[in-house]
């Protein structure tokens, strides 16, 4: 860790051919540390060309701040092999600077499998951020790439021939726990407004979200359900980082994190009946409220 708690940056990019794709990230988020991966092969003809390239990154980088440069000379077209780099990068990176360090990983430089696995390591480390690069200008003009990319007066893009496609290894991530995704969504349908761990538990049971289960307990006391709720509903959306206070403490807030998960798992159709009941329950509620200030 940092002895100052300064904390650091770290970017993680891929380049075969790209330089203001991984310089210029770089620079924009102020990094303290730039890993490259690359692939430039002992004895090819291309070789001095992609060390030629780190090379350029490295310079320009340095001439805006001062960055340290790590290179990494690894197989870039191999999925498994460049997401073990990656999550070893990573890995590194926590070790040595702990909680003081933010890191960023391009998925929009370098090879498709880096890119892939770029992914779904940020998606295995909580707190990676992935990041992409649109391009703005291009250093080959339209009208010439037209010229360039045409073969026989056919257009054929950037690659004459190819190699056979490739198998990309591939693990498997558990989907998050249906529950959980109810769960989220239902805090998302509160829109950020304010209600009481009572009336939270109140509209989960009112629909069929959640709802307290007495324990074998003799005496469960007052705040059983309380307690409960916290334990199965609250806590482990806090703990997955999907779910956070507001600017109060009866306020929740879906993280960014919890708002992918709920992209993925969830649609429209699935908030519509929240929503109407938290809707009904807002306007029971205000009613009674106004009600009950105009008989005292």
């Amino acid at each position: 860790m940092t002895e100052t708690g300064k904390r650091i940056t770290s970017v993680i990019s891929c380049t075969t051919m790209e330089t203001v794709r991984v310089s210029e990230p770089a620079i924009y988020y102020e990094a303290d540390r730039l890993h490259i991966v690359y692939m430039a092969v002992d004895g090819s003809d291309k070789k001095d060309y992609y060390e030629a390239v780190v090379n350029e990154i490295e310079k320009a980088v340095n001439k805006k701040r001062d960055v340290e440069v790590i290179r990494h000379n690894s197989i870039v077209y191999k999925f498994s092999i460049m997401l073990r780099l990656i999550n070893d990068i990573i890995k590194q990176e926590k070790e040595e600077f702990g909680e003081f360090v933010d890191i960023y990983v391009n998925i929009s430089s370098g090879t498709s499998e880096f890119a892939a696995a770029a992914m779904c390591a940020c998606m295995m480390n909580r707190g990676c951020i992935p990041f992409s690069v649109a391009v703005k200008d291009h250093t080959i003009l339209f009208d010439k790439f037209l010229e360039m990319a045409s073969h026989e007066g056919h257009p054929v893009g950037d690659a004459l021939t190819v190699y056979n496609p490739r198998m990309i290894e591939t693990f498997n991530f558990e989907p998050p726990d249906e529950d959980l995704v109810r769960y989220l969504l239902f805090f998302d349908s509160l829109e950020g407004r304010p209600y009481t761990t009572g009336n939270i538990i109140k509209l989960l049971e009112a629909n069929d979200i959640w709802r307290y289960r007495p324990t074998k307990t003799k005496d469960p006391g007052r705040n059983a359900a309380s307690v409960q709720y916290n334990r199965v509903v609250l806590t482990p959306l806090i703990e997955r980082g999907w779910l956070r206070n507001g600017s109060s403490k009866n306020r929740w807030i879906v993280t960014p994190s919890g708002r992918a998960i709920l992209d993925i798992f969830t649609d429209e159709e699935d908030r519509i009946p929240i929503m109407d009941l938290i809707e009904d329950y807002s306007v029971r509620h205000a009613r009674m409220s106004m009600a009950f200030r105009d008989d005292e």
